[in-house]
Formats: C-alpha cells, structure tokens, sequence
C-alpha cells in the first residue's frame, strides 16, 4: 500500500510532501476530471435535461426527474475574470462586491441563450443570488424559487412548517418534471442512495481521524463535494468509496510517527485546493469539516416529506452554509461539537471577499471563540483560479505554527 513521504524542510515549512498518492485517489482524480460542464452540454446534446442548481438536500427529487443537478460553481469554473467584468459594466455592480455574485451574473449573461436554461435555488439562500436569478430572467432563463421556511430549533418544525415546505417540493417537482407528478419510487431510490453514500462518507472521516496523512486534505474535500452528484457517475463513485475505506482501515491500524496539527474548516474550501495544501505544508491536518451535509434522509415518511425534515434538521445543525439563514447563525455550534470530537486545536473560517453574510458569519465565529479560548483565523478569497496571495499563505502558516 503506497503512502505519503514527508520530508523535513526549512523554517519555513515543516514539511514537504511527496505526491505517491494512494491508487485510489489517482483514481478519484480521474473521476472528478471526467465530471465537468463541457461533458454535461454534450449529455444535453444527447436528449439529457439539466438544471443550475439542486447540489444540495434538494438533489434526491432532481435526480428522480432524470434531470443532471449542475453546480453553481460551474459557472466560474473558467475565463471567471471575464465573467466578473460583465457583471460590473453591464449590470454595474460595484468592483468591490462579491466575486461569486459578479461571475455568476456575468457567466449567465454570456451564456445565454443557454442550453442549461433552468435555475432552481431555496429562498433561504443569500439574498445577492436572489437578485442574480431574477436578473437571469430577463436572459429568458426559466427561475424556480423553492419558498423560504426555516426552523432556528428542533421544535420549530412544526406540522405547519412541514406541510409548507412539502407543498413547495410538490410544486417544485411539477416544474421538473414538464407538469407530471413524480414517481415517488423513483425519489425512495435516489434516497436510499444519498443514505448510503452519506454512510460511507461518514465512515471514512471516522477512520481518517487515525490517518489523516493517508487521505490528505485536498483529496478530501473533493470526495465531499462529489457527494452529491457523484461526479455524474454514482456506481464508479460508490466502488471508490468502498476501495478507500479499505485502504483506511488499512492505514489507522499504523500507529502515526509524524506530528501534526488538527484544524477545523468552516465556510469554503480556504479558496483552493491549495491552502489545503499550504496548510499541511505548515504541520497542520485538516480533520473537521462543515461544507457538506452527510447525514441521512427519513425513511419512516413520505418521500417528499423526508427531504423537507432533512432541510430543517441540516438548517438547526448549521450545515448548510453562512449564505443560508439559520445556518449561519449555528454553524459555530457545529463546528465546536467537531472540535470536541477531533481534539481541533484551531478554526480556519473560509468566506468570499466582499461577501456580506460571509463578513457576518466569520465576525460572529470570532467573537464565540474567543470566549471559549479557541483560536480562529479568517481568510478572505475570491473564485478566481489563481494561487493564495502571499499575504493569505503567510497568515494560515503564522496560525497554524501557532498552535503547535
């Protein structure tokens, strides 16, 4: 079984690393590679339908539709400056806001008219992307706004607030599915399907916990982020699945000679792959994550109301990002209950500049920490393909050196 080779280096960093990466992360390279716009347009060339948005609690019923959920994070994925010089001399949004607000209103113009024609999102989300999908109109896309409903605590979802949302998902699922009713067999087995993923997902951030320097960082992440649409290939995704908790359990039974520094991450991915990167760089192992949602459906209710119970529950635990209502305000309560079960020393608090929620949310993480005598660091990043900044490096190294 390969490993990770690290070497000691300079002051400057504490360790270098050989890129020998296990068999199946060279694998899931080749999968997420595999997953990405151009090859989803010719899916769509072929009589598939696809949709922006749906990458979240709500992918179950979309993918009951037949329908490829795409991510929003598509349309920054390239040519992302020129995208944000449209937004800001076309639609005149100031220079300063929001690069994601700036490329996803810039992307869309340009791409219209747009084989991917159909946007759905959650009013709970921020309210800049609210404002983009109402611009979008005006470039002929077809909007669908899932009404917001939110639940601050447990006994706020009240047989009312289910029955709304339930209601919502029934309406949302007609616009899917060109005004036909859904087949709710076929929503059980996208379910039961996210269920197991979730499982195995949950499995191997267990067993990292014992060998994070096995399934790095960055490697990581992507398995989060392709938990949801499973890099448009469910069957590879799962097998992959299978093959790395096996190396896992294979790696935790190596007792860990090299040292390092447990950090929680909250908000993004830190900007990029590569402060992941950066950060074990700098001794540290990122072992607490809250940009994914991996705990699992109902399936003692109906099917839509299973996905309405997941949403509510996902908003009280705080999953479902700073951009997201009640979520915002309880992702410090997540992220404390993950660093009393991974002994984190520190939090990396990730947010878009010029964000205004982000702004929010990371002063209000500061604040709580530092009452509980728990260091945080707030990095700012755009959506940019480009390297972290000096500066950006400098500061998450500084951190993480300090809590050794």
């Amino acid at each position: 079984m390969n490993t990770l080779q690290y070497d000691k280096l300079s002051s400057d960093n504490k360790y270098s690393i050989q890129k020998q990466l296990p068999k199946s992360i060279e694998e899931l390279q080749a999968l997420k590679e595999s997953f990405n716009l151009t090859a989803i347009e010719k899916q769509i060339g072929n009589g598939k339908k696809a949709i922006w948005g749906g990458l979240s609690w709500e992918a179950p019923l979309i993918y009951a539709c037949d329908i490829i959920p795409v991510g929003i994070a598509e349309l920054w994925r390239n040519d992302s400056y020129a995208a944000e010089s449209v937004a800001e001399s076309y639609f005149q949004i100031p220079g300063e806001f929001c690069s994601m607000i700036k490329a996803m209103s810039g992307r869309l113009h340009l791409r219209a008219p747009d084989p991917i024609n159909k946007i759905i999102y959650f009013g709970s989300t921020c309210e800049p992307i609210s404002a983009v999908f109402e611009l979008a109109k005006k470039d002929n896309y077809n909007v669908f706004c899932i009404e917001n409903v939110t639940a601050f605590r447990t006994e706020d979802k009240r047989p009312e607030v289910i029955s709304f949302l339930v209601k919502e998902l029934e309406r949302a699922s007609l616009w899917l599915n060109d005004g036909k009713a859904v087949d709710e067999e076929k929503i059980w087995f996208q379910i039961k399907r996210k269920n197991l993923v979730s499982q195995k997902i949950r499995k191997i951030l267990d067993l990292r916990l014992k060998a994070p320097l096995y399934l790095r960082s960055a490697p990581t992440m992507q398995l989060l982020q392709g938990s949801t649409h499973y890099f448009g290939n469910p069957e590879r995704y799962i097998a992959l699945l299978d093959i790395i908790i096996d190396e896992l359990t294979e790696a935790s039974r190596i007792p860990e000679e090299r040292s390092f520094i447990p950090v929680v991450l909250a908000g993004g991915g830190a900007g990029s792959l590569e402060m992941l990167e950066i950060i074990e760089e700098s001794g540290g192992a990122v072992l607490g994550w809250l940009v994914a949602d991996v705990n699992d459906y109902r399936t003692d209710v109906p099917p839509l109301e299973s996905i309405a119970h997941y949403v509510l529950d996902a908003q009280s635990r705080g999953e479902l990002g700073e951009g997201a209502g009640t979520s915002a305000t309880y992702r410090r309560f997540l992220a404390e209950d993950i660093i009393k079960k991974t002994g984190a020393k520190g939090i990396i608090s990730s947010a878009i500049t010029g964000c205004p929620y982000g702004s929010v949310v990371q002063k209000t993480e500061r604040d709580y920490f530092k009452g509980l005598d728990i260091p945080v660091i707030s990095v700012e990043t755009n959506v940019h393909k480009e390297r972290p900044s000096e500066e950006q490096i400098m500061r998450v190294k500084t951190f993480v050196e300090m809590l050794s």
